[in-house]
């Protein structure tokens, strides 16, 4: 009885290390889609005597992220680091003037990923989590709204959602895909909100 406890025991502290990924480093490039909310500027250039005012906003780029992460077993892991969620343009026409100006922002996250493994070498997630993000804004307008030029930010805790996949290609590299969704990034009443679409690609690599 005493050597079937121990052989217990040793089996279950050999399993428990086994499914211990431990610590990883990702580097990723991004490419994204930001959407700004424009009420505030259009707001700024209205009340500073702006009339038939039209407006528009478009954004898309390349960016960077950088995550640390630790994996605790097959199923779950928890990622913290950097993004950066590109800008957003805003354009203006209006009687006797245009106005143009941007929003970007950026953040460090923290996110728990729910892994589902495909086979050996592949696997896939789901991820939630937040961001405590900086976002900056900068609005310049001609006359007759010149007085609504100048520029704003603000620090804000937004939720950020993605899926993705990795592929192993080695003990200690993986393959990773992933599309990742943040959104009330900002202050309606400073900055004006911007959400932000990413596609990502990049490498893991477990220590």
């Amino acid at each position: 009885m005493k050597y079937a406890k121990l052989l217990t025991l040793t089996l279950l502290l050999a399993n428990a290390g086994a499914w211990a990924d431990g610590p990883y480093v990702v580097g990723e490039v991004s490419h994204s889609k930001a959407n700004l909310g424009r009420s505030t500027d259009d707001a700024a250039l209205t009340a500073a005597g702006a009339t038939g005012l039209s407006s528009s906003d478009k954004g898309s780029g390349n960016q960077w992220r950088l995550q640390l992460g630790y994996q605790f077993n097959p199923n779950f892991a928890l990622e913290a680091g950097y993004i950066d969620f590109g800008k957003a343009d805003y354009s203006a026409s209006y009687t006797g003037g245009s106005a143009h100006g941007s929003v970007k922002a950026g953040g460090f996250d923290l996110a728990a990923l729910g892994i589902v493994p495909l086979g050996d070498n592949v696997s896939l997630f789901g991820k939630a989590g937040i961001v405590a993000a900086h976002t900056k804004s900068s609005l310049s307008a001609l006359a007759p709204a010149a007085a609504a030029s100048g520029s704003q930010s603000a620090d804000t805790v937004s939720p950020l959602l993605g899926l993705g996949a990795s592929y192993k290609i080695s003990n200690t590299s993986d393959l990773r895909a992933e599309y990742d969704h943040v959104s009330d990034l900002g202050k309606s009443n400073k900055t004006g909100k911007l959400s932000s679409d990413m596609l990502s690609v990049g490498l893991a690599y477990h220590f």
